[in-house]
């Protein structure tokens, strides 16, 4: 009897997750696309925390159906999802955005989707510049593709569209931020 205590004990610290490596490995991704849907600082850490408490919901009652590597992709989706429904919530969301226009004419400047330490002040103003004059669908699957690191699969499954439809929002975002830079390149 001694042995299977000991044996069950075993078994549940081998199935312990450490969480907070796990988040410090993706969570700057999940914050980054966060942010990206969102458009809001507080409303994406909000969303982003609540997407990964469904997460660890799903994964500790032992009722996520897949592997950890697919826990990026599940957290993604619940993001996008969670997202869309605090749109639909925000009856005052036209109000916000107008809002927001206006302090952006009198100079404030918005929260920065890109935010590591390491990264150039110019060159991260320049491409959340480009980024946010892309369309919502198009900036959405370079900010998965680039910084989420998912393949156009997992984007087209975390989207709800067809891999062609991503393939091709990656392509034309890509051509729309060729244009955009013209003859004024990025220099690093």
């Amino acid at each position: 009897m001694k042995d299977m205590n000991t044996l069950s004990s075993t078994d549940a610290a081998a199935k312990r997750i450490d969480w907070s490596a796990w988040l410090d490995e993706y969570g700057s991704q999940f914050l980054l696309y966060a942010r990206q849907q969102c458009r809001n600082e507080s409303d994406a850490e909000d969303v982003m925390q609540d997407a990964l408490v469904q997460l660890v919901r799903v994964v500790e009652s032992g009722s996520f159906t897949g592997t950890q590597d697919q826990w990026r992709a599940y957290v993604f989706t619940a993001i996008r999802h969670l997202a869309m429904d605090l749109g639909r919530r925000m009856s005052v969301r036209r109000t916000y955005e107008t809002a927001q226009q206006e302090h952006m004419s009198e100079g404030e400047e918005e929260t920065p989707w890109l935010s590591c330490a390491a990264d150039n002040e110019y060159l991260r103003v320049r491409i959340e510049s480009m980024l946010r004059k892309l369309s919502p669908e198009k900036a959405e699957v370079v900010v998965l593709h680039i910084w989420g690191e998912l393949t156009f699969q997992q984007i087209a499954d975390v989207t709800g569209n067809k891999l062609s439809t991503i393939t091709s929002r990656y392509r034309y975002a890509l051509e729309d931020l060729r244009k955009a830079l013209g003859d004024n390149s990025i220099e690093c």
